[in-house]
């Protein structure tokens, strides 16, 4: 999907690397690649390492990447959704007004109104703005243990995943026809992934409205919305997945003029250490960080406003959800009609809601980033029990034959050709 063109990006960039490396290997430095291969079997038996030493390190990377998996449903995509979807909510207190006398001693206790506008008048009404429940991720929490109890932190884990499964197929097999009738290698990325999206998007509707309404009897599949409302789906559909693969694009765009750069700048010795090596990662995280506020986000929460809004009118969310400041009197049968709505999607969703919303990924983002933090020092700790020293020996002799399998093969393709 889009992920994979940035990953064949960065592979085929350290194949390059790799390759331009090994050509210029002199015979001193294979003997001591040689001599570093021997270690682990020179090392004896006391040095040896069995797989069920690594089983505990194996165990807790599971755990972490389990972790980190529910956070980012978690936090990216269910309270992102209810995030996106709620709106301010008020509660109108009336209480009838003391009478400008209660205070007198000799006042009387009872005193009728002469005229029915002087009893309406005579009330008080007191306007209470609620917090959002979605601003704090403990109240969202409890909201949601509230709603479906314990597991409601995943309600609609199962439709994402066959949302997901079923898209990564379709556009696999779509982008490798794409690829062999066009032969292009992004283009044909790019239509693959869009038509998918398109194609899946009451799929998508389904998911989302799993998340963000409250537990039915009837499953919304067979409540779903009619071609009429589904027609309203098209576009922010292929604008959210468009955006994908323009973010990753532009990205991508900009991770190779940054290398390009270095190397250019390396070559005329205008630059040294750490900051040639991460110039392309910042300039990938900067670009990508942009797009995503830019482009992305106003697409994701139209598409998933619109989808909100598609609701059976019987069936209620789980936050407090506006459905008239995004539809209103919006006919989507009429000409122009999906693309007012698109434009009103967006527009109904007020400043501090994206506010609220940019800082809810910052939140998940810290959150992954604690808990890949714990993992790795937990995860050194069990590899220093396991012994220090054997590790380096087993890691250095392991590294040395890669590179000496590498060299074997960059000599081969010159006589193979």
């Amino acid at each position: 999907m889009s992920a994979a063109h940035v990953v064949r990006h960065v592979m085929r960039r350290g194949v390059e690397a790799a390759h331009s490396h090994f050509q210029q290997a002199s015979p001193e430095y294979i003997a001591k690649l040689q001599q570093d291969a021997e270690l682990y079997e020179q090392a004896g038996p006391e040095m040896e390492l069995s797989p069920e030493q690594f089983l505990p390190v194996l165990i807790t990377a599971i755990i972490a990447v389990l972790i980190m998996a529910s956070v980012r449903y978690t936090l990216g995509d269910l309270m992102a959704s209810l995030a996106m979807i709620e709106s301010p909510s008020t509660t109108a207190i009336i209480e009838p007004k003391p009478p400008a006398y209660a205070d007198e001693p000799d006042a009387p206790l009872e005193k009728e109104p002469l005229m029915p506008s002087e009893a309406e008048a005579d009330v008080e009404v007191t306007i209470i703005n609620h917090k959002p429940i979605t601003g704090r991720i403990r109240t969202t929490m409890a909201h949601l243990s509230r709603v479906g109890g314990f597991f409601a932190k995943w309600r609609g884990a199962g439709a994402g995943l066959v949302y997901h499964l079923i898209h990564g197929f379709i556009f696999v097999g779509f982008s490798f026809f794409m690829n062999g009738v066009l032969n292009t290698d992004y283009f044909g990325e790019f239509l693959a992934h869009t038509f998918t999206s398109v194609l899946l998007a009451r799929l998508h509707m389904l998911w989302t409205q799993k998340m963000v309404a409250c537990p039915q009897s009837t499953s919304l599949l067979r409540r779903g919305a009619g071609w009429k409302q589904h027609k309203a789906l098209l576009l922010p559909s292929f604008v959210y997945a468009a955006a994908e693969q323009v973010m990753m694009l532009i990205a991508s765009a900009a991770a190779s003029m940054a290398e390009a750069k270095r190397q250019r700048m390396t070559q005329d010795g205008e630059m040294h250490g750490c900051l040639l090596a991460v110039l392309p990662f910042l300039a990938l995280v900067v670009s990508g960080l942009f797009v995503a506020l830019a482009v992305l986000l106003p697409a994701s929460v139209t598409l998933t406003r619109i989808e909100a809004s598609l609701l059976p009118e019987d069936v209620e969310t789980i936050v407090p959800f506006d459905r008239e400041a995004v539809i209103g009197s919006i006919d989507t049968s009429a000409r122009g009609g999906c693309r007012a709505l698109f434009v009103q999607a967006w527009r109904s969703f007020d400043r501090s809601a994206r506010l609220r919303l940019i800082k809810l990924y910052v939140k998940m983002i810290l959150v992954q980033v604690a808990v890949a933090f714990v993992a790795v020092h937990v995860m050194v700790a069990e590899l220093y029990l396991i012994g220090g020293e054997k590790l380096a020996i087993f890691i250095k002799s392991g590294v040395a034959q890669l590179k000496l399998m590498a060299i074997e093969a960059q000599s081969e393709i010159p006589e193979a050709n």
